[in-house]
């Protein structure tokens, strides 16, 4: 089985050392091939390396880490990107989702949980961690973003059918279409035609958007718990 290559950007250099020697050592499914200690330098060695993975800080110097994601996807749309910072903060959170990244993650996550989020975003899958789920779902409201849909949450579900928003909330908690299908007891190509439609309801144009939109906006017990 090929192993998972990942890229880790982050300007503390004793915490990148020691996240390179903690993943070296736990888990041989994954490869470090390259660090960097700043946005710039990441999107180098992503042009470089092409990464299954980024790993990505949000302050850094040069290039944040919302910035550099929304480059890395602008260039490189099939790149998975996991931030992994201190900051649980809603806005940056909701920005940091809505450049593209495919999960978000404290940096006083455990070993076993930083390794599970990067093979979960490796597989395609969304992921929230439930401190930064529970921020979403109760903090402030976050800052606007000219990338998030700008149509009000009762509008937006007024344009959803019942089925529609079992599928958006099964979306949110990172599954995949044929996850959902066997889920709901539909074909895949049903899943397809209603996430298409969610999309153009809700003015998204990616999973990991209308992910940040259910989380932000439909009340389920599931966003108590990994997305």
């Amino acid at each position: 089985m090929a192993r998972i290559r990942i890229l880790i950007v982050d300007d503390h250099a004793v915490f990148l050392e020691g996240l390179v020697t903690l993943l070296r050592l736990e888990d041989h499914e994954i490869e470090v091939v390259g660090t960097a200690l700043n946005g710039q330098e990441a999107l180098e060695l992503d042009a470089e390396l092409s990464p299954d993975v980024v790993l990505l800080d949000i302050q850094m110097p040069i290039l944040d880490g919302v910035e550099v994601a929304r480059r890395l996807k602008q260039r490189r749309p099939e790149a998975n990107i996991l931030m992994l910072t201190t900051f649980n903060d809603r806005s940056l959170i909701s920005d940091a989702l809505a450049a593209g990244a495919n999960g978000y993650l404290l940096k006083d996550a455990h070993a076993v949980d930083v390794i599970n989020a990067i093979k979960s975003v490796h597989e395609g899958h969304i992921l929230i961690s439930a401190d930064v789920a529970r921020s979403l779902s109760e903090g402030s409201p976050a800052r606007p973003t000219a990338q998030r849909a700008s149509m009000p949450e009762g509008a937006a579900l007024e344009g959803l059918s019942p089925r529609e928003i079992d599928v958006l909330q099964l979306l949110a908690e990172g599954k995949t279409n044929r996850e959902i299908s066997e889920s709901l007891h539909l074909s895949e190509k049903t899943v397809r035609n209603y996430v298409s439609h969610v999309y153009d309801v809700l003015n998204l144009h990616s999973r990991t958007r209308a992910a940040l939109w259910a989380t932000e906006n439909l009340k389920s017990d599931r966003s108590e718990g990994p997305l």
